[in-house]
């Protein structure tokens, strides 16, 4: 009988204290202004703040049991402001079920997880991305269409500034509006909108600057999915005499006008990096026909090596053809500028293997990390690699 009756009073609270509260708590959101700088098309328009969060959201299915809550964030962080990770657990192990929901800031960034991570392999594992059950619904609401001369960039390096970008972008058309999502610690958020003054001049920028590498991050450019007024983004506290980051200056050479038969210039983009380039280290004289392949980002650093990474990663390569050797190399304090603390180089018997193999590794996640792969200079390979110890030869 008590049981009984204490099931009855929650749900009566349910239905009329709890009631009051959740609608107090919408009415609450609905009203609250956005934070000065805010760039969130849809949350500045006013649409429902379930909505958003309904279009927000990812559902990540077939997860590697090893990766925790923080490597998802990781992940998926390249794509958007990452709100919540929240993953299935098992009551008796506190392991978690291998899928659970990602939910994002903007749509936007849903959108892009969407179309660039599902079946994606991460730890081993082909992701499975998919919706919530209410997207269907939330998608139909009245809500704001979003302007056809409106893109969404994401995994902007935080040395690159609103003006910067505009600039970038200033070849597939005039740039009416460029704004980066604030950010009180790292200057932005590595997100945020370009407007342009045609719809054709969007659609191509995003057509072409979507896996365009610039400051050694790979930008993901789409379409817009909400739309709203674009907030303020840098500008609410910019001062032009300063810098909101501490890494290096960054310049762009201005692209060149739009060429006369209407195909677009691309910028050149080599001067913004801050990063060690690695393709720097293959101008060797023949690097081009190599059949060496750096590794980098594999790990973290020394302390992340095991006895097993040299094996683990013949493994994959000879996915690309036969593997001579793989030398897991610990840069010297000379070195670290070029190489970072550790790099690993797989040899392959033919120059077209190695091709394959940088098509197979770059930008491929590995145990959270997203690596990066280039040819390497044979003569300078044997030189680096000639005292290393952890070296595995199939």
């Amino acid at each position: 009988m008590g049981v009984a009756k204490a099931r009855a009073y929650a749900q009566e609270l349910q239905q009329t204290v709890f009631k009051d509260i959740v609608a107090q708590e919408l009415v609450r959101r609905a009203e609250a202004q956005p934070l000065p700088g805010t760039v969130n098309p849809g949350l500045r328009a006013g649409v429902d703040a379930r909505t958003l969060s309904v279009l927000s959201r990812v559902y990540v299915g077939s997860i590697n049991f090893e990766l925790t809550e923080d490597h998802m964030r990781q992940v998926f962080g390249e794509f958007g402001s990452v709100c919540s990770v929240s993953m299935a657990r098992d009551t008796n192990t506190g392991r978690h079920k291998g899928f659970g929901f990602v939910e994002f800031l903007v749509p936007e960034a849903a959108a892009l997880a969407m179309e660039i991570m599902d079946g994606t392999v991460l730890g081993g594992r082909a992701l499975k991305l998919g919706r919530p059950n209410n997207y269907a619904a939330a998608i139909a609401q009245n809500f704001p269409r979003p302007p056809a001369n409106r893109i969404y960039v994401a995994n902007v390096n935080r040395a690159v500034t609103e003006s910067v970008l505009q600039e970038i972008f200033s070849p597939f058309g005039k740039v009416t509006a460029c704004v980066l999502a604030p950010d009180e610690s790292a200057g932005h958020k590595g997100w945020g909108f370009v407007e342009f003054e045609g719809a054709e001049a969007a659609e191509q920028a995003a057509q072409a600057m979507n896996g365009l590498e610039l400051a050694a991050l790979v930008l993901r450019v789409r379409a817009c999915v909400v739309g709203g007024p674009l907030g303020p983004g840098m500008a609410v506290d910019a001062e032009p005499a300063q810098s909101d980051h501490t890494g290096p200056a960054v310049q762009s050479d201005h692209a060149s006008a739009v060429q006369s038969d209407h195909s677009v210039a691309q910028p050149d983009h080599s001067s913004l990096t801050t990063e060690p380039d690695h393709s720097a280290l293959t101008t060797e004289p023949d690097h081009s026909g190599s059949t060496v392949v750096i590794l980098s980002n594999v790990v973290s650093g020394r302390s992340d090596v095991d006895d097993d990474l040299a094996s683990d990663m013949a493994g994959e390569g000879t996915k690309c053809g036969v593997v001579c050797k793989v030398v897991v190399h610990i840069a010297t304090e000379t070195e670290l500028a070029e190489l970072g603390e550790v790099c690993v180089f797989v040899e392959y018997a033919e120059h077209e293997a190695a091709l394959r193999a940088i098509e197979l590794f770059d930008g491929r996640w590995f145990g959270g990390r997203r690596v990066a792969a280039s040819l390497f200079g044979v003569d300078r390979f044997r030189k680096l690699t000639s005292s290393d110890t952890m070296v595995f030869i199939p």
